[in-house]
């Protein structure tokens, strides 16, 4: 069988290590890489590269880092391939270009849709307590992780689970499955699944102030909040007039010399750092 031809799109470390995957697979020739532009500066203001766009470079194939991605239509549009991939890729993909691809275009979403459409759905998933969530591959079409589900894959979310652990849960998911389900699509044995809206609910993009902790919540929902922002932004007490960030965090009492009350009880402080000071992480 001749190599399938790949274009992939994303940004972040998520998606980085599924692609990582799919380079070194010899069924497939990646024929270029799309990310988003470096944006982050390092303390020198050094521009920093992408985790995507370093990858690209590592392995020596095209780049591009548009600002929007409908500037690479022309760019593309000389390109022959197969599959269209995204993954934690951050823009809406314009139909002009998802129709170049041969066989398909495809998105890997981090959660069991229909639940959670939209860019934070491991957050959402650990802000509400859930049990269990999964990756789901699907089709892109002109609306949000709307498109029909080709396959999906269920995981636990254990107790002392965050954000942090539920990527690297889903990052393996990805990486033992997603070759293939991209050759069962090349070779149509697929049953894909409309998604029911009325079983749809949504993930919105985190904001800075989400993460903030209140002194008036539950511990249930504060440990919540610290396991849900354990990576990005991470969760934030204003506590005795300072900027105590939380990392990890326990219900369950252990010995930590550091333990806040909250609106129905305590919570202990494993992984923590005031503004200014070194981070500290407690071990047991």
């Amino acid at each position: 069988m001749s190599k399938i031809k790949l274009i992939l799109a994303g940004t972040g470390d998520f998606s980085q290590k599924i692609f990582e995957s799919l380079i070194k697979n010899e069924n497939f020739e990646i024929c270029a890489i799309i990310s988003q532009p470096n944006r982050k500066l390092d303390r020198n203001k050094n521009i920093i590269n992408t985790e995507v766009a370093l990858l690209a470079k590592k392995h020596n194939i095209k780049l591009f880092q548009p600002i929007k991605i409908k500037e690479l239509y022309n760019d593309l549009k000389q390109i022959n391939f197969d599959f269209f991939i995204t993954i934690s890729f951050g823009q809406l993909i314009p139909n002009n270009i998802l129709d170049l691809a041969k066989k398909a275009s495809i998105n890997v979403h981090g959660s069991l849709l229909e639940k959670y459409r939209g860019a934070a759905p491991i957050q959402h998933a650990l802000l509400n307590n859930d049990k269990e969530t999964g990756i789901s591959l699907i089709y892109m079409i002109d609306k949000m992780d709307a498109g029909d589900i080709i396959f999906s894959k269920k995981i636990l979310i254990e107790e002392n689970d965050t954000a942090l652990e539920i990527f690297d849960k889903l990052a393996k998911v990805s990486i033992e499955n997603l070759a293939n389900w991209i050759i069962k699509i090349f070779n149509n044995d697929i049953s894909p699944i409309k998604q029911k809206e009325e079983l749809v609910t949504f993930a919105p993009k985190i904001k800075n102030e989400d993460a903030e902790l209140f002194l008036n919540d539950t511990k249930e929902k504060t440990l919540a909040k610290i396991r849900a922002f354990n990576d990005q932004p991470g969760a934030f007490l204003i506590y005795n007039n300072k900027r105590l960030k939380i990392f990890r965090a326990s219900i369950n009492k252990v010995k930590t010399p550091l333990n806040i009350n909250f609106s129905n009880g305590k919570l202990y402080l494993i992984e923590y750092q005031y503004e200014g000071k070194k981070r500290v992480k407690h071990e047991f």
